[in-house]
């Protein structure tokens, strides 16, 4: 299944401002994304993406200038898992997506947080509230 971007906005609130580096690869908005070289980032992988800078802020394509929003800011992702409960730790999931630290494969990949859930959301694919850690 490819990537669906939030229908919303990406971003929430802005804490702080966002970065700018250049796509290896297709990544859309509100992926969470990782460094693959000096300012460049891909989106992330898939469960066991410890390095996560932030999300994506746009959807661009390889070699394009793209915005991420790191920690502080509040922004909309798309949940990997069935569900996502509001308060839970989040790490990346499969497509750049989020997905719920409580998924027991989750807990054993080594996988670092990205952010907390503002809001629950019962589908996968849908969008979430996260504020980036």
């Amino acid at each position: 299944m490819a990537f669906t971007s939030p229908t919303d906005d990406i971003i929430v609130q802005e804490g702080t401002f966002a970065y700018s580096f250049t796509a290896s690869g297709t990544i859309y908005a509100g992926q969470l994304v990782v460094p693959t070289g000096t300012m460049q980032v891909i989106a992330a992988p898939g469960v066991s993406s410890a390095k996560c800078v932030g999300v994506a802020a746009y959807y661009v394509t390889d070699g394009e200038m793209v915005a991420v929003y790191g920690p502080g800011n509040i922004v909309r992702c798309c949940a990997s898992g069935t569900s996502v409960a509001v308060g839970e730790c989040l790490i990346a999931g499969t497509e750049g997506k989020v997905l719920d630290v409580t998924d027991l494969y989750a807990k054993k990949s080594g996988a670092s947080i990205v952010g907390k859930a503002l809001e629950s959301q019962a589908t996968a694919d849908g969008a979430v509230r996260v504020l980036l850690v």
